[in-house]
């Protein structure tokens, strides 16, 4: 089985999710062994990951101009006191020789390893290979574009050190493999040895010989580590969280009565949610809690300006009053200063609502890694805290049976989506799929806007997809990498490339990381767009 992972870039939080969801050619049941009940799954998950020792080896396709089935084995991640070095093996498949420089693209073989990136699913960190001060990839340099079948090539690459606390990486390729999960990081025992030597020509590498390459051996800077950041979404509260920041934006319309800054009767079962979460969560040695009010664009700025101070000194009154004396507070109103939505189309009404908001956002408390819940955790109700996260997901040698499948067509093209087990990877979920080209003669060329994408996320070709907590109805999207405004302001999971197979009759395996919904959990909804939507998917 082979997957792909996606990476890309979002431009908003998204709408609120309305109830109505467009369904496409319908979704039933797959095959498979009985799943285990709620009660089983959460024993599971109690006792622990157990992680295999290897080997973290799989097959997938690279080269979008001509595929090739390529074997990708991680060998280590190893930590030293200046950088991370990844060690891995590829081996191209088959029994021809390959001559084309874009049959490896992305970087495996013909080109140096760029875009192996390294995924701390606990810390919510992303780690790119590191370049030198002249631009150059640090690590295995560039091949020449002949690669001969059976012969197996070690390669490295070089990251920002690892943090000490660590112990665990996900490694991802920029082909179909998916991601290599539960990978463990050693410290390393000596100093580096780096291949100086050149390797020998194509033409003298036989089948079974083992090539290692000449090592870039530059300075890693830190400047190659980012931040992961979850959206969630509900009628009232809209998250963006990291494993250092939270960002919650209420809805004002919730909150208060129209042109009014005192509490609607709704408000304060909506404050009592952010109250318990913030207790949980906010760090108290790292303040100030933030709060600022936002209004639409309607009415005079002098007037939006004193509303949107007024608003926010009212959340900021509940929260202090709630939370005691142990935060510190900083309480300003922007008016209708930075909306987040575009006023004036034919959605006016909608994106005026979602601009009429109060953000509150805290520094977070060190993360807890938990197997087993809390009394509190266990509580439904009370889930939605998010305090505790999973640890580590193990390397998953097999997906899992299909639970589900719809249908859906586009531009001569026809779709199928499979849907198999999810699986929970520290702060994240793994929505494992699978798309199918069922047309006859059209090959997949381009990624469907009404079937994949969301007005929304512009940047992101499977905006469109999403997880619902049926405990809450809180909606999950995909993670996105860095600070909303900066270069890197886009979804790490977006099918870059995709589809990697084209033609009639090919299947794509897709891997979507999402925020992860509070421990607990057993299942979700998966809302897939045009191609319907699918209740109780497991997370094993």
């Amino acid at each position: 089985m082979t997957r792909h992972l996606m990476h890309g870039t979002p431009r908003g939080l998204g709408s609120v999710i309305t109830a109505a969801v467009l369904v496409a050619s319908g979704c039933s049941p797959g095959g498979g062994a009985e799943p285990e009940s709620d009660e089983e799954r959460k024993d599971s998950a109690r006792s622990g990951p157990e992680y295999p020792e290897g080997p973290f080896a799989r097959e997938g396709t690279f080269g979008q101009h001509k595929e090739r089935e390529l074997g990708f084995e991680v060998e280590a991640v190893e930590r030293y006191d200046d950088r991370t070095v990844l060690r891995f093996i590829t081996t191209a498949a088959g029994e021809e020789d390959e001559d084309t420089p874009d049959a490896f693209s992305g970087g495996i073989l013909s080109r140096t390893p760029v875009n192996v990136w390294l995924v701390d699913p606990v810390g919510q960190r992303l780690y790119y290979p590191a370049r030198d001060d002249d631009g150059d990839f640090i690590g295995s340099a560039e091949l020449p574009y002949t690669v001969i079948a059976g012969a197996e090539y070690k390669m490295e690459a070089h990251y920002p050190r690892l943090p000490d606390e660590v112990e665990r990486i996900t490694v991802i390729t920029p082909g179909t493999t998916g991601p290599f999960t539960g990978i463990p990081v050693t410290d390393a025992d000596g100093p580096r040895e780096i291949p100086t030597e050149e390797p020998p020509h194509y033409r003298h590498v036989d089948e079974g010989d083992t090539i290692v390459p000449v090592v870039n051996d530059g300075e890693v800077s830190d400047g190659y580590g980012w931040n992961l950041y979850g959206i969630t979404e509900g009628t009232a509260v809209q998250k963006d969280s990291s494993a250092e920041e939270e960002k919650i934006a209420l809805n004002a319309d919730v909150l208060f009565e129209f042109d009014k800054a005192d509490l609607a009767d709704d408000a304060e079962d909506v404050l009592k949610q952010v109250v318990a979460e913030t207790r949980e969560r906010a760090d108290p040695d790292k303040p100030p809690i933030t709060i600022v009010g936002h209004t639409d664009g309607k009415g005079d700025d002098e007037y939006n300006q004193q509303l949107s101070e007024e608003r926010a000194e009212t959340v900021h009154q509940y929260l202090k009053a709630e939370l005691g004396s142990a935060y510190e507070y900083k309480t300003e109103g922007r008016g209708s200063s930075e909306p987040i939505a575009e006023e004036g189309g034919s959605d006016d009404e909608e994106a005026r609502a979602r601009n009429r908001r109060v953000e509150i956002s805290y520094k977070i408390k060190e993360t807890r890694v938990t197997t087993e819940l809390t009394e509190t955790e266990k509580n439904s109700e009370d889930q939605a805290d998010g305090g505790a996260i999973a640890p580590p997901a193990p390397f998953r040698e097999e997906q899992g049976k299909v639970v589900a499948s719809g249908t859906a067509s586009s531009r001569r093209v026809s779709y199928k989506l499979e849907v198999l087990p999810f699986f929970r990877d520290g702060a994240y979920l793994v929505a494992n799929l699978r798309i199918t080209n069922t047309s006859s003669d059209t090959d997949l060329n381009v990624v469907w806007d009404g079937g994949f994408k969301n007005d929304d996320y512009h940047g992101a070709d499977f905006g469109g997809f999403s997880v619902i907590d049926p405990e809450t109805d809180i909606v999950h999207r995909a993670v996105r990498i860095g600070e909303k405004g900066k270069r890197d302001d886009r979804h790490y999971l977006e099918a870059e490339g995709y589809p990697w197979l084209k033609g009639p009759g090919t299947t794509n395996d897709v891997s979507l990381y999402l925020p992860a919904p509070p421990p607990g959990v057993t299942s979700v909804t998966f809302d897939a767009g045009a191609f319907g939507t699918f209740e109780d998917v497991p997370i094993e």
